[in-house]
């Protein structure tokens, strides 16, 4: 495992501003579509992305093993990557505010750091705790006024909701472990295979849907989360996992956040307050605390 060099923590920041980005690209699309068809939209359009790249500049995409008996990997990169998490996300969110979500799903840099330690060479230390720890009061600094348990709030939703930040870090640990396979080819035929996991019940959604009701914008925000949003932010989290480790990645969750807001803030129109100001500060202390994880010896 690499130490994490300028290059890591600019794709780490390229990656959170494009999952941060997709938020107000979710409300576009939310307004003709619905959960299920927003997830299986995303990957199929990656799906077609991710070939169609490979074509053009002779990527290699060993396609062979769509017919092999290590298809199972690739369904079980799929489904933890995407599908579970994408579903979690949609059943789980409705019933909570915005800003205990996002507390919830900034929770994976700690499953990271148990996971990675018992399953991976990226061991725990007290810097990358530490960090992590600074990372998630940026988060808690910029939603404590959001954060509160509301009247249609219940255990089961906040229960789903971490159980799909604990499947985005039990995918990256599936990755990382199949890393002999090269980056082309576990997004393609992972989202290959997520695409068809969806497909029945998006067939069903599909064939009730009123075409004439879909929105323009509706339609390029799936694409552009399809696109952007999926396949290339993927490719760059597998490039940062296979580079820095999971623990290093997972700082992604910490980022999203506030990327978040700022993005709501410039298209949407949303309020500017200081608290964005002071996470990004606090979370980029905290990021320099984690890199100190990567000088010192494992507990």
């Amino acid at each position: 495992m690499e130490k994490p060099i300028f290059k890591s923590y600019l794709l780490l920041f390229i990656l959170s501003a494009i999952w941060g980005s997709a938020f107000f690209n979710y409300k576009i699309v939310l307004t003709s579509f619905d959960y299920f068809l927003l997830a299986g939209g995303r990957i199929f359009f990656a799906s077609i992305f991710l070939c169609a790249l490979s074509l053009i500049f002779f990527k290699k995409i060993e396609y062979k093993f769509l017919f092999s008996k290590k298809i199972y990997i690739f369904f079980l990169i799929g489904f933890t990557n995407y599908v579970l998490p994408f579903c979690l996300i949609a059943f789980g969110i409705d019933g909570m505010t915005s800003g205990l979500a996002a507390l919830l799903m900034s929770a994976g840099p700690f499953y990271a750091i148990i996971l990675s330690h018992y399953f991976t060479s990226d061991k725990f230390n007290r810097f990358k705790f530490l960090g992590t720890v600074i990372g998630f009061i940026s988060v808690f600094i910029l939603f404590y006024d959001q954060i509160y348990i509301s009247k249609t709030t219940t255990l089961l939703s906040v229960l789903i909701v971490m159980s799909a930040s604990l499947s985005y870090v039990i995918g990256g640990l599936i990755i990382q472990k199949y890393r002999e396979y090269n980056n082309e080819t576990i997004a393609a035929l992972s989202m290959i295979c997520g695409t068809i996991i969806l497909l029945p019940i998006c067939s069903v959604k599909l064939n009730n849907l009123d075409f004439q009701q879909v929105e323009l914008n509706s339609f390029l925000s799936l694409i552009y989360l399809g696109v952007v949003s999926t396949a290339i932010a993927f490719m760059i989290r597998a490039k940062l996992i296979f580079d820095n480790g999971l623990i290093f990645m997972s700082q992604v969750s910490l980022l999203i956040p506030i990327f978040g807001l700022y993005f709501s803030w410039l298209f949407l129109g949303e309020n500017f307050s200081i608290n964005m100001f002071v996470s990004l500060v606090i979370i980029l202390f905290g990021l320099w605390v984690l890199q100190l994880g990567y000088k010192k010896v494992s507990f």
